[in-house]
């Protein structure tokens, strides 16, 4: 319910579900780089200053998902900074991870009904959340 209610308390205040929007609202600034194979992405905070860094390697739909995720960090385990890697965990992540993934889902789906006819990874495909992501629907 934690995780519901802080992507709710962002949409709200905000009037955006939009995690690049949320990310400059918040003052946390989010980097495109050429990250190594395997790294999405990760959230760092140093020196009071936060951060986003998104691997240019990916399409907007997957950079959009990971910039989520990584406000999930930011939002559920502040003072922390996590890496996202794509190394198979994407099924079994860590707490964490799973926490950050559910986050991510949760704000992206905000206000976008599942329709009664599709499925949970058509429901994701539909409203640009990659359809591995459904299981935390």
């Amino acid at each position: 319910m934690l995780i519901t209610q802080q992507a709710n308390k962002l949409v709200r205040k905000f009037k955006t579900n939009c995690p690049f929007e949320l990310a400059s609202y918040l003052n946390i600034e989010v980097w495109f780089l050429d990250l190594p194979e395997g790294c999405r992405g990760f959230y760092l905070k140093t020196l009071r200053r936060r951060y986003i860094a998104i691997s240019t390697a990916l399409t907007y739909i997957e950079q959009r998902f990971v910039c989520a995720h990584e406000l999930g960090h930011d939002r559920l385990h502040p003072g922390m900074g996590y890496y996202f890697i794509e190394e198979k965990t994407l099924y079994h992540p860590g707490k964490l991870e799973r926490q950050a993934n559910t986050f991510a889902v949760r704000l992206l789906t905000m206000k976008i009904s599942m329709l009664e006819s599709e499925s949970k990874e058509e429901y994701c495909m539909r409203v640009g959340i990659p359809k591995e992501m459904a299981a935390y629907m």
